[in-house]
Formats: structure tokens, C-alpha cells, sequence
């Protein structure tokens, strides 16, 4: 049976006190494992660095999520460097030996999958999306706004290597969004 996609590109989410996965991530790695079980792609490359705090890294997170649900751990890369969506994307085309040509299902949050796949295509990926269904919460709705200003920060072309947003967008980013945040 040929495989539709090179690889599964998990991506993955800060983590919670002690390590431990958020449960978004946790739906995050179920959807993953079902793509890879239903013959998608032949490896899934969990997508995440070690941010402050913590001990371990997002990656090393989910491949352990990911084993949970019987994905042999020869079918998981680990990237666990990047910092965010588009260093997700940087990396992980280093691991599978460029991005042009390479076809990959991203498998994330409902609310990031349009941005994801954009960011993946920009890299130089053949891209689809996977989303992970999640409850349509308060929390939810917040996070589904801020993709709107990240977005907007991708087609302007603030998030590729060595770009950065203006700081004018920063003060409407915290006006916006009650905080600053860098994505």
C-alpha cells in the first residue's frame, strides 16, 4: 500500500507544570497516532524544543504520548528545537532531507491548522492539515483570535528568517490580545 504522505508532522504545545502534556496536546498526539495507523504516512516527526522551565522537551512529550498508542518508536523523529510554528517547520525539513517535494500531513489544533499548513507551504512543503478536534471553550475562542494576528504576521512575511514584526504591532497586539506574545 503506498503511503499519500512522506511524513505526519505533529506539532506540539507548551507543556504543563511537572512536564506534563496539556490535554490539547494529548488530543494532538491521538490524532497523529490515528493518521499513522491508518497508513498516512510511514513516520510521524513530533515537532517541539524545551522551553523555560522545563525539563524536557515537547517532542520527547509526545513521542512518549505517541508510543501510548502503539506507534513504534522507529516511526517517530524527534525535533526538539524549535521554539515555534515556523521553526517547527525549519527543522523538521532538515530531519526528512529538505522540504521540496516532500509531501506531509500537519497534524495540530483545529484553530491552527490554517496557519500551520501556510507556514509548511512556505517552507517548501507539499502540506494538508490534520485537525485535532478540541471543545469550543472560552479558551478556544480566544486562541482562535490570536491566529488571526499570527497569521497576518505570516503573509506579511514578519515570521521568515531574520524578520521581525514591527514594534508598533506590538502595542496592538497587548490592546488586542491583553498581552504580548511572540509566535
Amino acid at each position: 500500500m503506498k503511503k499519500r504522505y512522506d511524513a505526519i508532522l505533529l506539532l506540539g504545545l507548551a507543556l504543563g507544570e511537572g512536564d506534563r502534556p496539556e490535554p490539547e496536546l494529548i488530543r494532538r498526539a491521538e490524532t497523529a497516532a490515528k493518521a499513522y495507523h491508518e497508513g498516512m504516512a510511514p513516520v510521524i516527526v513530533a515537532c517541539g524544543g524545551r522551553t523555560p522551565g522545563h525539563r524536557i522537551s515537547e517532542a520527547e512529550v509526545m513521542k512518549t504520548l505517541l508510543e501510548k498508542q502503539s506507534v513504534p518508536a522507529q516511526a517517530i523523529l524527534l525535533e526538539n528545537k524549535s521554539q515555534d510554528t515556523m521553526q517547527n517547520f525549519r527543522y523538521a525539513e532538515k530531519l526528512l532531507g529538505g522540504a521540496k517535494g516532500k509531501r506531509v500531513l500537519v497534524v495540530t489544533s483545529d484553530y491552527h491548522v490554517f496557519r500551520s499548513v501556510l507556514t509548511a507551504r512556505r517552507v517548501g512543503f507539499c502540506a494538508r492539515g490534520c485537525a485535532a478536534e478540541l471543545i469550543r471553550d472560552a479558551q478556544w475562542t480566544k486562541k482562535r483570535r490570536e491566529e488571526y494576528a499570527y497569521t497576518f504576521d505570516l503573509i506579511m512575511g514578519w515570521q521568515d528568517e531574520g524578520k521581525s514584526r514591527p514594534q508598533w504591532t506590538y502595542k496592538l497586539f497587548d490592546a488586542v490580545f491583553g498581552k504580548k506574545k511572540k509566535e
